[in-house]
This record gives structure tokens, C-alpha cells and sequence, in this order.
């Protein structure tokens, strides 16, 4: 169902709602659903909430400020996680890359089969479990991005979340991508000649068969052992793509600003968001999958270039 369509953003006095009131909004229906259906022994676990969006659309920014939002005016204590600090060590991706010498997607962190899911499934097991009783602590990691030259890296720190939790904000550029078929991705291998959007060669076209369904097969674990944790959704979409190049520069451009200098060459960064876009181009749309346990239950924002919001979708 669309809602109304807002543009730029919207203030306060305008007849209108921002993104993170929005969402806000959202997320305390979602909390009073999910308690209200709650009928296990103790207290009601954490209301789980995936958020998607590619590299530079705004979902780091969105749920930086959720937090404070939901803390301040409702009294609702939060966990934040993050899909990138999961990512495989420096050492394991090099591992990794050599031992896949032929799958280009698999040189260094980003696609599925690039993120520790052990460590990923325990984490949200945990954040499921850490109301049932007792100090419960679950031990969140950390990954730096600026480490190895831009290739990143896990760092040492962790951080500690002690239940009760009310809410868990789980974000993360593949969040609820889905697996295809073998015959669908192969039917999808052969037609797709040019992208349908832009008239231009879909990136996937440059990668072999075999390539895409290794990271397809990949992906089959990842709807298993970690998206099945989420309770509901929360997308930013792009109206093009290819925003993503544009967006992505800018994230690199911003974090070595503040770090001294110390990423990637614009060169690397274009490189290194190659590996992304067959997976958005082939899996993105397994959000709306009618299986996937936050069906019905999520929102969806539209936005342009600049990161206005031009439409909100339930779906």
C-alpha cells in the first residue's frame, strides 16, 4: 500500500513526518504486535528489526538516530547491530580468496560467504534469548573498515549488550536478500541482456554462471541462520541503482576526512562495489518474498539521488 508521497524529507510543521519519526511510528506498532501475540513462558523477547539499504543511502544514519528517538521518548531500551562487523577477519578473507582463486565476488569482504555466520547466528540467538532470565550479556563485534589499506579488518573491541532489551535494530546492505532457484538464476543469466532501468549491460553479465551460483548457493545460509531472527522490515530503496557508485565514493571520501586519509583510491573503491551489484541486482527483491517471516510487516522508502524520500510503501 503506498502512503502519501514525501518529498525531501519532511519538517516538523509541515503536515508531514521524517524518516526516523516515521519509523519511530512503525516500530512502536510493531513492539505493541509483537507483545500482544506473545504467548511463551516469560518475558516477550526483543521485537527484531531489519534494515536494508545500499552503501551511502542513509540506513547507518537512520539508525544511528532511531536509537535516541525510541530511548528518550518511550522509555525502550535498544540494542544496534550491524551486518558489516560481521564480516569474516582479514586473514580468513585472504584464506578464503585463495582458495576461490577463480570467483572474482570472493576476493575480499562483501558478497555472501564473506561474513562469519556462526558468529552472526549466536549473536541473534543470543539478543532472542537475553530476557528469559538472569544478566544476560551478549558480546556484539566490531570490524574497521579503514584497516589493511581500506580492505578492513575486525578489531579487538566488542560490545557488550545486558538484556532486557526491548529492541534490536539489525542493519545491513544484504538484510533479507533471498536465493534464487538454480533454473531461476539461469533463466535470469540468459535474458538479461541489458538492465532493464537504465538500458545498460547488467553488471552480473561479466561474472560466469558458476560465479553467481556459488554466492547464490552462499546466500541459501544466510536466509537460514540469520534473517529467519527478523521480526519486521525497514528498506531504503533507490530509484536507480547506480546511485549506489555515487553514494559509495562519498562514504570514502567522508571517512578519510576523518581519519587522516587512511581507505581506499576512488579507483579501489569502484573495484570494490563491483563485487556488490550482482547481488542487488539478482537478490534484493527476495525482501518481498510472501515467506520471508516479516511479510506484511515492513516499510519501504523510495528516495532519489540526494536521499529524498519520494514515496513510503507498506508492503
Amino acid at each position: 500500500m503506498s502512503l502519501s508521497a514525501v518529498k525531501g524529507g519532511v519538517q516538523k510543521g509541515q503536515g508531514s513526518v521524517s524518516m526516523v519519526e516515521r519509523t519511530e511510528q512503525f516500530v512502536l506498532a510493531q513492539l505493541t504486535r509483537l507483545r500482544k501475540s506473545w504467548k511463551g513462558e516469560g518475558a516477550c523477547p526483543p521485537l527484531v528489526i531489519g534494515v536494508q539499504g545500499p552503501q551511502g543511502a542513509g540506513k547507518s544514519y537512520l539508525t544511528n538516530l532511531l536509537p535516541a528517538h525510541l530511548a528518550e521518548r518511550h522509555s525502550l531500551r535498544l540494542a544496534t547491530m550491524s551486518l558489516d562487523d560481521f564480516y569474516l577477519p582479514h586473514s580468513q578473507l585472504s584464506q578464503l580468496a585463495s582458495s576461490r582463486p577463480g570467483n572474482p565476488l570472493l576476493q575480499g569482504r562483501g558478497p555472501a560467504g564473506t561474513h562469519d555466520l556462526p558468529l552472526l547466528r549466536g549473536c541473534l540467538e543470543g539478543l532472542r534469548e537475553i530476557n528469559s532470565g538472569g544478566a544476560k550479556v551478549v558480546q556484539l563485534p566490531t570490524y574497521d573498515k579503514s584497516l589493511v589499506s581500506g580492505q578492513g579488518d575486525r578489531t579487538e573491541k566488542t560490545v557488550p549488550v545486558q538484556g532486557p532489551i526491548d529492541v534490536v535494530i539489525f542493519e545491513g546492505w544484504m538484510n533479507g536478500f533471498a536465493s534464487l532457484s538454480q533454473s531461476e538464476l539461469e533463466e535470469r543469466y540468459a535474458s538479461a541482456e541489458v538492465d532493464q532501468a537504465g538500458g545498460k549491460p547488467s553488471t552480473f553479465r561479466s561474472y560466469t554462471l558458476e560465479t553467481l551460483s556459488e554466492i547464490n548457493r552462499s546466500l541459501k545460509e544466510y536466509e537460514e541462520n540469520a534473517w529467519r531472527h527478523i521480526d519486521c522490515f525497514v528498506q531504503i530503496q533507490p530509484l536507480q541503482l547506480d546511485y549506489v557508485w555515487t553514494w559509495r565514493l562519498q562514504q570514502e571520501h567522508h571517512m578519510k576526512s576523518q581519519n587522516g586519509g587512511i581507505g581506499m583510491t576512488d579507483e579501489e573503491v569502484r573495484a570494490f562495489i563491483q563485487r556488490y551489484m550482482p547481488s542487488y541486482e539478482l537478490f534484493q527483491f527476495g525482501i518481498d518474498k510472501q515467506t520471508a517471516p516479516w511479510s506484511g510487516k515492513g516499510l519501504r522508502y523510495i528516495v532519489d539521488i540526494g536521499r529524498n524520500i519520494v514515496d513510503v510503501e507498506d508492503f
